[in-house]
């Protein structure tokens, strides 16, 4: 295994670690945009940060449904895949510094299970510090 976590996050991860392939594909479009299309109708959002945003599926959509949406990740690979149109919104970043601004939400999906449990509380109050509304979803099983 590669030494640096940034870098655990390679072509094989997104190949065969996520359940299917995890690429632009219609699945993830449409998985993702379900997923805006609640946290618009739902939550209502101006601004959002996606922690852990791969490809930027969740910023697009989020974007395409007029939310002013940004994602940091630390795996080099997924970010050479945003979109064009995307790329100004996602940078890298680890959740284990802190987040640029302030939101109105911040997204974490399967995130905090990847890291060591004496940096998880640190992450946390990143989240926290950066806005008032967080949306979580962890599955610690699911990740070796």
């Amino acid at each position: 295994m590669p030494s640096s976590p940034e870098a655990w996050y390679d072509a094989w991860y997104f190949r065969h670690c996520c359940g299917r392939p995890y690429e632009r594909s219609p699945e993830w479009l449409e998985f993702f945009g379900r997923i805006a299309d609640r946290i618009v109708a739902d939550i209502g959002p101006r601004t959002v940060m996606d922690v852990g945003c791969a490809m930027g599926f969740l910023v697009k959509a989020l974007r395409d449904r007029g939310v002013e949406a940004f994602g940091i990740d630390i795996s080099e690979y997924a970010l050479q895949h945003v979109c064009e149109d995307i790329r100004p919104y996602v940078w890298k970043a680890s959740i284990l510094e802190p987040l640029p601004g302030r939101y109105d939400l911040i997204v974490c999906i399967e995130v905090l299970e990847h890291l060591p449990p004496a940096e998880v509380e640190k992450a946390i109050d990143h989240l926290c510090q950066a806005a008032d509304d967080i949306l979580f979803s962890s599955t610690p099983y699911d990740f070796g």
